[in-house]
């Protein structure tokens, strides 16, 4: 079977479906990434697998949690303006980590070239709105 690096990194195939997970444990990466990176401002910092897991609730799918953490990053990253309105004081309200735990989301691969997210970013805003 051909593996991509982003397949062994996070655990899914390419195109297929991200498991949804529980928004407080995607809530729960995102604030640990947020604050390694502030302990850290300017470098690169690799948290490991066994951290994510302490963090979030027992049980959790950690590649699925973190990989949709790291969706919502991009997101973050890439269009800072779309989740503003759900932003105080730099933290994300929870309505924007319940949509992006529950949000169909797929796999992407390493090298695959793809337009916009891997998700439908019209059923994410829908959900973050109607929340």
């Amino acid at each position: 079977m051909d593996q991509s690096p982003l397949f062994a990194l996070f655990g899914g195939k390419p195109g297929e479906p991200v498991p949804q997970v529980d928004p407080e444990d995607v809530k729960a990466a995102w604030e640990l990434g947020r604050n390694v990176q502030k302990r850290h401002p300017g470098q690169q910092v690799a948290i490991g697998w066994r951290i994510f897991e302490r963090t979030c609730k027992p049980g959790a799918d950690i590649r699925a949690v973190t990989y949709r953490a790291s969706i919502l990053g991009l997101l973050r990253h890439a269009a800072p303006e779309v989740l503003e309105p759900w932003t105080k004081e730099d933290q994300l309200e929870a309505v924007i980590f319940r949509a992006a735990a529950q949000v169909p989301m797929e796999w992407m691969g390493f090298g695959i070239a793809r337009q916009g997210f891997p998700f439908d970013f019209e059923d994410f805003m829908r959900r973050v709105r109607e929340a």
